[in-house]
């Protein structure tokens, strides 16, 4: 285009932005900051159509700094532009941020405040993984601005409330949510059934996820997932693998490292290690971390020594500088006597120079903690 002498404009930088932050092996940051060079030297910043987008592009690429101070120069800040930067910190972890900037945007007096699905998603997203006991609060209080503001509760909506009260603990709100949802879509369904496992209810979710196929929906990925968490919880190793199975044979899934590490974890915890490991072995790919962490943990709680030593020393590979592995390993060897071998689990750690995480809890009563 330029070769031809054919001048961009404000409609251009957008999409060769988007195209430069994709993600993918063709996108390329330093595609994306040239591509910022040029709007500058064609005076095009002015422009909140391209303004929004670099933002945008430095968000997703996990420039926080230079997207921060693109929003700061902005003349006018509109809905756009603060999503882009809300999104930016919550898909780089920084949740804290990521929620600070949406209570600025509320606390605005002069800006109109228009929901922004987007945003709203994007900032509950970052309270649902938050792991500090006031993410809870945030939360309610962006539920009670959605409430106030009378956006309607869509099926993305939907989910990410059923998700945010998930992780906390709160399966009450979770079923109001997902009953006032008008339109569930599939992932609004996996919202639940997965909040309804992960919270001791394995039972319901088998039933919701029944309900979910009787209606008409097709499973997902992300379905069979929180299906096949279930069944390992309720120890259902039959019903497990005929979902399993029924993946690809029935819904046309392709099962994922994922959904492998889920049945390993299934046949774990109902004790069936010998048939984890051949399970293990017919994979179509080579296990990973994940896979074989599953098994170690049902090794830890049927106190296999001598298989979790094998699988132990196969996850050494692959997570040298995992702590809780060599905490597993000290503990399976403790619980089989095995005093020598736990001493020499601890000093391995020890001398390997990793850090292990401080443990830490906290009890909320009422406003205090």
């Amino acid at each position: 285009m330029l070769a031809h002498g054919v001048r961009p404009n404000r409609h251009t930088f957008p999409s060769l932005l988007k195209a430069a932050a994709g993600g993918d092996a063709a996108s390329s940051p330093s595609s994306g900051r040239a591509i910022h060079a040029q709007a500058v030297r064609r005076g095009l910043l002015l422009d909140d159509f391209t303004n929004c987008s670099l933002v945008n592009f430095y968000a997703r690429v996990g420039d926080l700094g230079s997207a921060r101070a693109l929003f700061e120069s902005m003349v006018d800040g509109n809905v756009i532009s603060w999503t882009s930067l809300i999104n930016g910190y919550a898909r780089n972890g920084d949740f804290h941020e990521a929620i600070d900037l949406f209570r600025r945007w509320i606390m605005q007096k002069d800006a109109p405040l228009r929901p922004n699905e987007a945003m709203l998603v994007s900032v509950l997203s970052a309270c649902a993984n938050l792991g500090h006991h006031r993410a809870l609060f945030r939360g309610l209080e962006i539920h009670g601005f959605i409430v106030r503001n009378e956006a309607p509760l869509t099926g993305f909506l939907g989910t990410a409330l059923i998700d945010m009260y998930s992780k906390h603990g709160r399966l009450g709100y979770c079923t109001e949510v997902f009953q006032a949802t008008r339109e569930k879509e599939v992932c609004t369904w996996n919202a639940m059934i997965s909040a309804l496992s992960r919270n001791g209810r394995a039972a319901s979710a088998l039933q919701l996820f029944d309900a979910m196929t009787a209606s008409g929906l097709r499973p997902n990925h992300v379905t069979f997932v929180a299906v096949l968490t279930a069944c390992a919880m309720q120890k259902l190793v039959d019903e497990g693998l005929r979902w399993f199975e029924s993946m690809s044979a029935e819904f046309r899934v392709v099962p994922l490292m994922e959904h492998y590490g889920c049945v390993v974890d299934l046949l774990g915890r109902a004790g069936f290690l010998k048939e984890a490991i051949e399970f293990i072995r017919r994979m179509p790919f080579e296990a990973d971390a994940s896979v074989w962490g599953a098994l170690l943990g049902a090794c830890k709680v049927h106190e296999n020594v001598q298989l979790g030593d094998g699988v132990g020393m196969q996850l050494m590979e692959l997570q040298p500088w995992h702590a809780g592995l060599y905490m597993v390993l000290r503990n399976i060897y403790t619980g089989a006597g095995r005093w020598d071998d736990a001493a020499g689990m601890k000093k391995a750690l020890q001398n390997s120079g990793i850090k292990k995480p401080t443990g830490y809890s906290w009890i909320v009563s009422g406003n205090c903690v």
